[in-house]
């Protein structure tokens, strides 16, 4: 991975982190599809895809990083699967920067 994707990848997990943080208090507990994230990050990050955002968001919640978490939805009506996601305290905290940096995040420190 070139320095530039590396760069690019860093800041699309600090840019999930944002959005997930402005999620929090909603009506919807915090959740926010899989699809609705996107269509935020699509907006400002052209050549975006949901392999890039999957990818970013299995990161962040993966085990001892634990900054986000999901939960599987199926949509009866149309019977489409989906994923919603929301930010934990880590993840605020990592935002806040109250925590150490994450060497694969986005940080204002490093």
């Amino acid at each position: 991975m070139s320095k530039a994707e590396t760069e690019r990848t860093k800041g699309l997990r600090r840019a999930i982190l944002r959005v997930l943080a402005a999620c929090q208090g909603d009506r919807y507990e915090g959740w926010l599809t899989e699809r609705s994230l996107f269509a935020v990050l699509a907006a400002s990050a052209p050549g975006l895809t949901m392999a890039d955002q999957s990818a970013a968001c299995q990161y962040l919640a993966s085990k001892g990083k634990e900054y986000i978490e999901n939960r599987a939805r199926q949509e009866s009506k149309f019977d489409v699967k989906d994923a919603d996601w929301r930010i934990l305290p880590r993840g605020v905290d990592l935002l806040d920067e109250t925590i150490p940096p994450d060497p694969g995040v986005e940080d204002n420190r490093q």
